[in-house]
């Protein structure tokens, strides 16, 4: 039996964003605190967060229950000016773990809007980092996901434009610049980060090699869903799965090539058990 050649992304897992909020959880939790919780999900990745509630690190949607004192985490897609303060204002002890990168992205924000301009994110509008980033827009924020929504914004005096830090380097070039037309003034920041981009350019040229694509991650993840649409143009079985278990029944027989990759928030043993199942599903 000829077995496939299986490629593994060298950019696949981790980023250094999410390690440093995983690093960040966990040596809270070692401190001896009782608990120690986290403004929302941590990150986007469900067996993750069942991990860190054994370590006693839960995610809490609303902290107003929540003692002085207590440990509480802001998560890697960041939240907003107001959210912060009111964690702040309700006597707990906080922990920022925003993504440096998605820092770097709200101060951007925050310095033009101080100066008079108009926030247009290119990104997806309800996703925590780009809820984070409007709230430094000073109420004059626009989320939008393509050029053809650039098309539909109102006129502007001065208008930012940046980028959810997970986009596609493609659709936020177009979408910047069909702004243009709508604002006298117009500056435009690149804030797509580097990980992101090195972890794109690598599935473009494994989704070209491959008969089977798979892209792991947790399916609410922005950044896992891009590298499944951009994989799934250059190779038409593209596979998005969250876990080795979600294999089960596929049928990988008659593949020569296969590649994996993985989001951004997806833990290298979640990789190597995707790949030992792909191999064992491949030679039954």
């Amino acid at each position: 039996m000829n077995l496939p050649e299986i490629k593994v992304a060298k950019t696949a897992g981790f980023c250094p964003g999410v390690k440093n909020a995983i690093e960040t959880a966990r040596r809270l939790a070692s401190s001896g605190k009782r608990r120690v919780y986290t403004y929302g999900p941590l990150i986007h990745n469900k067996q993750v967060i069942a991990e860190l509630e054994k370590d006693g690190i839960f995610a809490v949607s609303d902290a107003k229950n929540l003692r002085r004192g207590e440990t509480i985490i802001i998560r890697a897609h960041g939240i907003t000016p107001e959210q912060e303060n009111m964690l702040r204002a309700l006597g707990l002890e906080v922990a920022d773990a925003t993504c440096p990168l998605v820092k770097k992205a709200q101060s951007a924000i925050a310095v033009h809007a101080a100066k008079g301009f108009e926030t247009v994110i290119v990104g997806d509008s309800g996703h925590a980092e780009v809820i984070g980033l409007m709230g430094y827009a000073e109420g004059r924020g626009h989320v939008i996901s393509s050029a053809f929504e650039a098309g539909k914004l109102p006129s502007m005096e001065k208008a930012h434009v940046l980028s959810q830090t997970t986009q596609e380097e493609e659709v936020f070039r177009a979408a910047a610049e069909a702004v243009r037309p709508h604002s006298g003034e117009c500056v435009i920041s690149d804030t797509i980060c580097q990980p992101t981009k090195e972890r794109q350019k690598e599935v473009l040229a494994l989704a070209r090699w491959a008969d089977v694509m798979v892209v792991a991650g947790d399916r609410n993840s922005a950044n896992t869903s891009r590298l499944a649409a951009i994989c799934s143009r250059l190779c038409p079985k593209t596979l998005l799965i969250e876990d080795a278990d979600t294999l089960q029944g596929l049928d990988f027989k008659g593949a020569r090539r296969i590649a994996v990759t993985a989001g951004a928030s997806t833990p290298d043993p979640q990789i190597e058990r995707i790949v030992a199942r792909i191999r064992a599903l491949s030679a039954a």
